[in-house]
């Protein structure tokens, strides 16, 4: 890293890439086959995706999908990041069950059923060099919320020490009741409350920009109030959860507000482009450079 000027009485720290943060791409947004240099990579290849990334600056990659790639491609990935000196960011542990309400169950069936992805989900963190593990809770309409909450809890406590041991972070993600009605977790004050309550090192809480707008705004507020629990940070602009700069999010005063919070970790990019094709992707490009200057 190097010092440029100062910014509002701040001084900016820049770093290696020229940029203020450190930013990571997604190689597989909504399925293995969505990474978002698409068109300009030409290819769905991880290896291919990573090379672009490190060529264009980039700090790091998240992967949704990793859990679903072969082991093979896994350990691919981990030690290509690691050839590059890129950081892995997050990918989904209950990724076929991140629907289902099993993490807000007591039912023993589920119990063992969520401690079993889990292990799973560690053993995948192994092969990529991975520590932030999203995790999505499904809830059931014919269950108080407050009770599954409490189970939720439970099962937390119950499968943290098995996390602890690995060094992996249980990552609580909560998402807009707008676009995903089935899943518990819609504020990210409930999410907080659960991480808290839990009381490990390993549950924390994703914090997904992009959900907090949707859900009614006051982002920096909420960046404030919950940033004890806060593991990792993504991003993505409403409407559309297109890229920064294609909503009506002030994204230079929220990154701003980001760093002045001390975070040094990844900014992972969890959108879509806004206009399709390459040329879609080169404004994308523009749009996170324009940004980042501002900061």
């Amino acid at each position: 890293m190097n010092r440029a000027a100062a910014i509002d009485g701040q001084e900016r720290v820049v770093m290696k890439s020229g940029r203020a943060m450190r930013y990571a791409p997604n190689i597989g947004l909504n399925s293995l086959d969505t990474p978002l240099f698409l068109e300009s990579v030409g290819s769905i290849d991880p290896i291919e995706q990573i090379a672009f990334i490190d060529d264009h600056g980039f700090a790091g990659i998240e992967d949704n999908f990793l859990k679903l790639r072969a082991p093979a491609d896994q350990a691919r990935i981990g030690a290509e990041l690691a050839r590059r000196g890129l950081e892995m960011g997050c990918f989904v542990n209950n990724v076929e069950s991140w629907n289902l309400g099993r993490w807000s169950s007591r039912d023993p069936d589920e119990q063992t059923a969520l401690q079993g992805e889990l292990e799973l989900s560690i053993e995948t963190a192994k092969r990529a060099n991975a520590k932030l593990m999203t995790t999505l809770i499904g809830r059931n309409d014919r269950e108080s919320p407050a009770f599954q909450q409490a189970a939720l809890i439970d099962n937390l406590k119950r499968v943290a020490p098995l996390a602890e041991r690995a060094g992996v972070i249980i990552c609580l993600e909560a998402v807009n009741a707008r676009d995903y009605p089935m899943l518990l977790l819609s504020d990210v004050a409930d999410a907080y409350a659960v991480a808290l309550a839990v009381g490990s090192p390993a549950v924390r809480i994703l914090l997904d920009i992009f959900h907090v707008q949707a859900r009614g705004g006051d982002v920096i507020d909420t960046l404030t109030r919950c940033w004890d629990m806060v593991a990792a940070v993504q991003v993505a602009d409403n409407p559309g959860r297109a890229e920064m700069g294609s909503g009506e999010l002030n994204w230079v005063n929220v990154l701003r507000h980001i760093r002045s919070l001390g975070y040094t970790g990844l900014i992972e990019l969890e959108h879509e482009v806004a206009m399709p094709g390459i040329a879609g992707e080169h404004l994308m490009l523009e749009r996170l450079e324009a940004i980042d200057r501002a900061i």
